[in-house]
């Protein structure tokens, strides 16, 4: 259990902290990052709706009591913008970082991303927490070089689920995140190895009778990140449809250039032929997707 000023809220919270990770957060957290002009880049993974957000968040919030909202980013343009201007030791959040990104052009503008804020930090003192599904969508540089260490987020076998959902982390170190990158890559990410057995911790996301403070993971304002949550991730599937827009357009632009370099050689001929094709075009739409593209001269008739 710590306890702190929260100086946004100017109140006392507290919440369950594992001990472990409080020895260690203490020797960064206060400005004594700054003091030693380092940097700290951790990163968080486990399966959906296991707790990696709320595990970050309670680290996060006692590394920085001034940890809020803004500090939480879900876009790669808002974590690069974050990262250049947030105040020196701040603490942020890069959360759900490759949440929903299925094609590998948007996963490596994610990890550009990722990548050119690591190269930023140090100068800044920032403590930096990416939370992602799993270490292997990672690029080797942020994976295994760049990272300090990875906290594993999984759920305990216990009978008992009444009051507690039961989570708990595996922490991998510099060298173990190595050989958990470098040998899962080659075996359908699995995690079988290494094995941790001393490194391991418990923590709390839902309510807790035995614990007066309530929701010992509503740092702060949950409603608040839940808004910007739901606002981000629409945006994002905004995106990927106008992306999708622009696939078929070019892949159907390709195939009209094609059309007509290879057989039908008209404006007028090409516009007829698509829309019996059931994709109607007026020549003057035809002459401009063909126009810029081609050296054959106009022949209509």
């Amino acid at each position: 259990m710590v306890e702190f000023l929260d100086p946004i809220k100017n109140k006392n919270i507290f919440f369950h902290l594992d001990e472990k990770l409080k020895k260690k957060w203490d020797s960064l957290r206060e400005g004594k990052l700054t003091e030693l002009s380092e940097d700290r880049v951790y990163l968080v993974d486990g399966r959906e709706r296991i707790g990696k957000s709320s595990f970050a968040f309670q680290q996060a919030k006692y590394l920085d009591p001034t940890f809020d909202i803004n500090n939480i980013c879900f876009t790669p343009e808002e974590f690069l913008d974050r990262i250049r201007t947030a105040p020196k030791g701040s603490v942020i959040v890069f959360d759900e970082a490759f949440r929903g990104l299925s094609s590998k052009s948007t996963r490596s503008k994610t990890n550009k991303a990722i990548v050119e804020a690591m190269m930023e930090v140090g100068q800044r003192n920032l403590i930096i927490f990416i939370v992602l599904p799993t270490i292997f969508l990672l690029e080797l540089y942020a994976a295994v070089f760049r990272s300090e260490c990875l906290f594993h987020i999984y759920k305990l076998k216990k009978k008992d689920y009444k009051k507690i959902s039961y989570r708990a982390f595996k922490i991998y170190n510099y060298a173990k995140k190595k050989e958990l990158y470098l040998r899962g890559k080659t075996k359908y990410f699995s995690y079988s190895r290494p094995k941790i057995r001393m490194a391991k911790g418990r923590f709390f996301v839902i309510k807790n009778d035995k614990w007066k403070a309530g929701i010992p993971y509503a740092t702060f304002d949950m409603e608040a990140y839940s808004e910007k949550k739901s606002k981000a991730f629409a945006s994002n599937i905004g995106k990927k449809e106008e992306d999708e827009d622009n696939k078929f357009y070019i892949q159907r632009n390709l195939i009209i250039k094609h059309m007509y370099l290879t057989q039908i050689h008209s404006h007028r001929k090409l516009s007829a032929w698509l829309e019996q094709a059931g994709m109607p075009l007026s020549g003057v739409q035809v002459g401009k997707i063909v126009g810029k593209a081609v050296e054959i001269k106009e022949t209509d008739s």
